[in-house]
């Protein structure tokens, strides 16, 4: 099978999907998660991957004999004794089948459906039928642990149409794994990337060549639904009564400043609605009859008498729209941020500095208007209505394209157990975008507290260590990809070493993430502070600080 020898011969018991074997001493020792090769009953060729390996010796089993026993056995016994009573045993887990008997070889390999037989030789995995097997995909993304010198791909129409997450502990290399899909997907197949940047990581985001276009986050009070508005003001969802006020002074400032000409967006429209409350207080404090008139739904004028409980959320909404002016009032812009996307480019959208309610609403915001305006522009496409088409290619043109989102620390835009209205946008998306070409990534440190809707629906996933249990079984429940033996090789990962798994790669793989930095030569805002350095930067100064003063004492 394999001209290089065989690593070692089928041993105990074996089935189609495992099998165990003992190593060839004489050979080079197999690595765990190294691919190998072995014939079926059948005469297929049958690709697995090593999932344990174990050194034992006949001579001293566990659990026979106390310390002494031991002892004596290891004095009476010459070394050459021991050493050929010694073994090492290995289990695989089974792929599929690789090569036909007849000689058909399978990029993608087969179910196997025969019993390994005990006694059969296994080898080591040609490199030539790895790189066949890895290279198919337009994603350079790194090396295989076992075989460095084996470059793995993915598919891009898979990995995206299709979604994908990428989970890990804090410093495992999410960020970089992010940097290093967006510069190849941008280089390789000029894909049109969003990224919703929590942290500012990727704000320097830069690589020879590179095409990113940084965004500063801004939201448009008067684009925005009332639900998302309501999450921007941190109106909690059973004030009923304020939420009926803000819907009241919503509409009806609107409709006010659209019958004057007047922009309906900005810091004006706060002012706006805060002089309107401010008027209805007084209208309770200075008339008789006590009524308002507002505007409903539809644009009539409606009528309404206000009542003494009707103050107190009246003033709290007042005090809600002056703290969004005073600590928000940077973010508040007329300019749409949906307009601001520019087709080719890693589009990264700085939300550092906002509270998560604002984080929340912009996502909403932007999840929203992405998927519609793609919808709109699909449907226009297929039914030939050049209006819907025109619509969107004049106001949004790079939502002519399909979309990749991509949302770091999605725990908080779709936290488990909750829902708000990044979490409703990032659900749509996740099951309907593949069909209007929005393809969505969600990272986070903590998947436990991801939704597990979202988190399921997401066909490939990018998993770097993860070593506390909970994160783990929750990830395996999301997904049918992830096998009990999975989970031991997620917590065993190395910094920059992920397994993958899913749509977008042939089969899954324990995978070195190029490092953006060194192989790609580029360069984002991520990564730890070398907080000793500053420290030791701060005496320093401080130290010649002291020179200079002592120095300049007059003598």
């Amino acid at each position: 099978m394999v001209g290089n020898g065989a690593v070692g011969i089928v041993f105990g018991e074996s089935s189609t999907d495992h099998f165990t074997f003992i190593v060839n001493p004489r050979n080079e020792l197999p690595r765990f998660g190294e691919f190998l090769v072995v014939r079926n009953r059948d005469g297929d060729e049958v690709l697995a991957l090593l999932k344990s390996i174990r050194n034992i010796n006949w001579l001293m089993d566990a659990g026979r004999g106390s310390y002494d026993y031991v002892e004596k056995t290891v004095n009476v016994f010459s070394k050459g004794v021991l050493d050929k009573s010694e073994a090492i045993l290995a289990t695989a887990k089974v792929l599929g089948v690789l090569r036909r008997h007849d000689g058909e070889f399978l990029t993608k390999p087969a179910p196997n459906r025969v019993p390994i037989k005990p006694g059969e030789k296994v080898y080591l995995a040609r490199d030539e039928d790895l790189q066949k097997i890895f290279s198919e995909g337009h994603i350079r993304l790194g090396r295989l642990i076992a075989r460095s010198d084996i470059e793995v791909k993915l598919d891009a129409n898979r990995l995206v149409s299709r979604h994908f997450a990428v989970l890990a502990v804090t410093g495992a290399g999410k960020s970089n794994t992010i940097a290093v899909l967006t510069k190849e997907l941008v280089s390789s197949v000029n894909a049109t990337v969003v990224i919703l940047d929590p942290h500012g990581e990727y704000q320097r985001l830069s690589w020879p060549g590179a095409r990113v276009n940084p965004i500063k986050a801004t939201i448009d009070p008067g684009r925005i639904r009332l639900s998302e508005f309501a999450t921007l003001l941190g109106i909690a969802e059973n004030a009923s009564l304020q939420r009926r006020f803000l819907g009241l002074v919503y509409r009806t400032v609107r409709e006010e400043m659209r019958r004057k000409g007047q922009v309906v967006g900005g810091i004006a429209f706060i002012h706006e609605m805060e002089d309107k409350i401010e008027e209805w207080i007084r209208v309770y404090e200075n008339t008789d009859d006590k009524i308002i008139h507002y505007y409903d739904e539809k644009g009539i004028e409606t009528p309404r008498k206000i009542q003494s409980r009707d103050i107190e959320a009246l003033i709290r909404l007042k005090d809600y729209l002056s703290e969004l002016r005073a600590n928000f009032g940077e973010f508040i812009s007329p300019v749409n941020v949906l307009s601001e996307i520019r087709p080719g480019m890693v589009n990264v959208i700085d939300l550092s500095g906002m509270e998560e309610e604002q984080m929340i609403t912009l996502a909403s915001f932007v999840l929203r208007g992405i998927l519609k305006n793609r919808i709109d522009y699909v449907k226009g496409v297929r039914t030939n209505d050049r209006t819907l088409v025109r619509e969107v290619s004049e106001r949004y043109p790079a939502l002519t394209r399909p979309v990749l989102i991509i949302v770091e620390e999605a725990h908080i835009f779709a936290p488990r157990g909750e829902k708000n209205p990044a979490t409703l946008w990032l659900g749509k998306i996740a099951r309907e975008g593949r069909k209007f070409g929005v393809g969505l990534g969600i990272v986070s440190q903590r998947p436990k507290k991801l939704d597990d809707d979202i988190l399921s629906q997401t066909n490939t996933k990018i998993i770097l260590k993860l070593v506390e249990p909970n994160d783990q079984r929750y990830v395996q429940q999301a997904s049918e990809q992830i096998s009990e033996d999975l989970l031991s090789d997620i917590a065993s990962l190395g910094v920059g070493e992920a397994v993958i798994v899913g749509y977008a790669i042939t089969i899954p793989a324990m995978v070195k993430i190029y490092s953006f930095e060194k192989d790609m030569k580029g360069h984002y805002g991520g990564g730890d502070i070398d907080i000793v350095g500053e420290w030791l930067a701060g005496r320093d100064e401080e130290e010649v600080s002291e020179e200079e003063a002592i120095e300049a004492l007059p003598l």
